[in-house]
């Protein structure tokens, strides 16, 4: 089985609601923060893709997400530094390169068996649950940090997340999947 999905999910926790306001200003200010997040990443992919660690394919792509992660957090900071006017297209083409070095791993990975059984393997190799997962991350934080640079407030304001409209969307995510899954 392909754990796609399971790598997206890694990726979008990490870098939304793992990530503090906090661990966002001190990645700007330091290398510190680059690597406090980026080491936020490797936990939350190993923790995650645990029951594929006994497979070093899975070894090698989480390697591959984490050190390219860092290289381009890091330059995203250099270029946020030096042309702060062009954050917006910064924070797109940083996301668009972790999306595609992720699937990449993914790719790499290729087909794995979990180290799991019985329950504890059906669960961990329901899509069904790993895309409800992901898709109320994307509704919720992923929306909420990708507005704020869509709509160009970053240039006026400090970033706060709005908990209502997340909220609102989190309920919408919930019932078309309870339906989905009450019907099928």
């Amino acid at each position: 089985m392909n754990f796609l999905l399971h790598f997206y999910l890694t990726h979008f926790l990490s870098d939304y609601p793992f990530q503090s306001g906090k661990l966002v200003k001190l990645k700007m200010e330091r290398y510190l923060g680059v690597f406090l997040h980026t080491g936020v990443h490797l936990l939350t992919m190993l923790v995650i893709l645990s029951p594929l660690l006994h497979d070093r394919r899975v070894w090698g792509s989480i390697a591959l997400v984490y050190i390219t992660h860092n290289f381009i957090d890091q330059a995203k900071v250099a270029l946020n530094r030096a042309k702060p006017k062009y954050a917006k297209l910064y924070y797109f083409i940083d996301q668009f390169l972790h999306w595609g070095i992720i699937y990449a791993a993914a790719r790499m990975a290729g087909d794995v068996t979990p180290a799991l059984s019985g329950r504890w393997l059906e669960l961990y190799t329901n899509q069904d649950i790993f895309l409800f997962l992901l898709v109320l991350v994307l509704a919720t934080y992923f929306y909420d940090v990708t507005r704020y640079f869509a709509t160009g407030t970053f240039k006026k304001k400090d970033f706060k997340r709005d908990y209502k409209t997340m909220l609102r969307n989190a309920l919408i995510v919930a019932l078309a999947f309870g339906i989905y899954w009450w019907a099928y």
